[in-house]
């Protein structure tokens, strides 16, 4: 008999086919069934992407051996009771660390020539605004990157040599030893806010990172600093984020995550 693996959410057919030969795939959203979470506690193996898993799931979930996050992060997964009941809890940190990257470079263009509210006005016949969108040019600024991980080290390497911006970085984890070219370390998250143009964020949700761009850091940026967060959602205090916006302490921001997901 084949071991059960629980695949709650979409992932590409080329991963199907590949466990399909050892393994027996539930997949509801392949037949637009709705996800049943007691399908988990029947499987041997589960791959999630933003399906949580908690303490409770692992208590009954008798069956469980392995638990797959098809991403980086694994903060929607309780490592610490995972570990308890000796189930391994593995990821995938490389998979889409460049497809992210495009991404944060992508929005951060956006962002630099106001694509979103441009297209915004376009679309609702305010064609005479068009004068109030002007854009920035990327090149010669100074990009602020947190967190110089996979991610973060693909878009410090795009920004520098691909659009020729001077990049710092601050990562209390990077290797003493490694190498942050073309991005230079910053001793301080302080120091990098009060030099950055633009701030991108590549940290994983914990404790520490929770809220790390507050009231209090937000205050520290220069007042027409723009942020892009495609990394975890509760990583920004969106209130605070939202008062800085409306009282035009910030020059913009584009969020690919949010805290409470979807969006209340």
């Amino acid at each position: 008999m084949k071991p059960i693996v629980f695949i709650p959410e979409p992932i590409a057919e080329c991963g199907i086919e590949l466990l399909k030969p050892h393994c027996e795939c539930v997949t509801p959203w392949q037949n637009e069934q709705e996800t049943q979470r007691s399908s988990l506690y029947e499987a041997e193996a589960v791959i999630v992407r933003l399906f949580s898993v908690d303490k409770q799931d692992i208590a009954n979930s008798k069956r469980l051996k392995v638990i797959a996050k098809h991403g980086v992060g694994v903060d929607n997964i309780d490592v610490k009771a995972a570990t308890t009941a000796g189930i391994p809890v593995v990821s995938t940190p490389r998979a889409n660390a460049n497809a992210v990257a495009e991404h944060t470079l992508t929005l951060m263009l956006a962002l630099a020539r106001q694509i979103a509210p441009a297209s915004t006005a376009i679309h609702q016949g305010r064609f005479s605004d068009r004068a109030s969108f002007q854009g920035t040019e990327l090149e010669g600024k100074t990009l602020g990157i947190i967190g110089l991980g996979n991610v973060g080290q693909r878009v410090a390497r795009m920004a520098a040599l691909g659009l020729q911006m001077s990049v710092i970085a601050y990562d209390p984890f990077f290797p003493t030893d490694g190498d942050a070219d073309p991005a230079i370390l910053e001793e301080s998250l302080e120091v990098l806010l009060a030099a950055a143009d633009f701030i991108t964020i590549h940290v994983s949700l914990t404790a520490a990172t929770r809220h790390l761009i507050n009231e209090t850091s937000l205050n520290q940026l220069k007042p027409d600093c723009r942020i892009v967060n495609t990394s975890r959602g509760a990583v920004i205090d969106e209130t605070a984020l939202a008062n800085a916006l409306s009282q035009g302490r910030l020059g913009g921001a584009a969020l690919d995550v949010f805290e409470e997901e979807p969006l209340p």
